[in-house]
């Protein structure tokens, strides 16, 4: 079966959102998954884009279902999460979902579609991570970098691991690399 569900993970400033923006960008048949998540938008946020903003009950009524498969709760009490319904209409429209969930919801999407969906980590040594994170002024170094020892625990879970020590564009390439093996290209 081919493989066309793309997990990306990986710590803190290893480059994730900036990877997943460029793979979608040069690949037109790869497209986000859009979770649902059950509070306000903030300033900027787009339903649809960001995510599909509705009502707790909702979303209740979708996880009873079983369309939602994977969410967690944030700290202020909102609710996250993946829907069937939303990778499904990409991967059946002949596209390639991608996504950036945590560990849980790694799991999950594996544990949903065993065969369709494949897993990347993606990190860096840490001293580069620190240094990227300073040049860009993030906030929180050091809690982010407690983050790189937790995301590394699961390391073993994923189907493969590629180091972010050079660019952007190579990580993207290496992905590419790897679907293209899977999927016998």
């Amino acid at each position: 079966m081919k493989k066309d569900i793309i997990i990306v993970d990986g710590p803190r400033g290893v480059g994730k959102d900036a990877i997943l923006r460029r793979l979608i960008a040069k690949n037109r048949n790869i497209k986000k998954i859009v979770t649902n998540a059950t509070r306000e938008p903030r300033p900027g946020e787009v339903n649809g884009v960001d995510y599909f903003f509705i009502t707790e009950d909702e979303f209740l009524k979708r996880v009873k279902s079983g369309d939602i498969f994977e969410y967690s709760t944030s700290m202020y009490g909102s609710y996250r999460g993946m829907s069937k319904t939303v990778v499904e209409k990409i991967v059946n429209s002949g596209n390639v979902a991608i996504v950036n969930p945590d560990i849980v919801g790694v799991r999950a999407l594996k544990k949903t579609y065993p065969n369709r969906a494949i897993s990347i980590f993606v990190t860096a040594p840490k001293e580069l991570i620190r240094k990227r994170l300073e040049a860009g002024s993030a906030p929180d170094i050091e809690a982010r970098l407690l983050d790189y020892e937790h995301r590394h625990k699961n390391i073993d879970e994923y189907d493969y691991v590629i180091t972010n020590d050079g660019t952007i564009d190579e990580v993207v390439e290496k992905i590419q690399k790897i679907l293209g093996e899977e999927n016998g290209r």
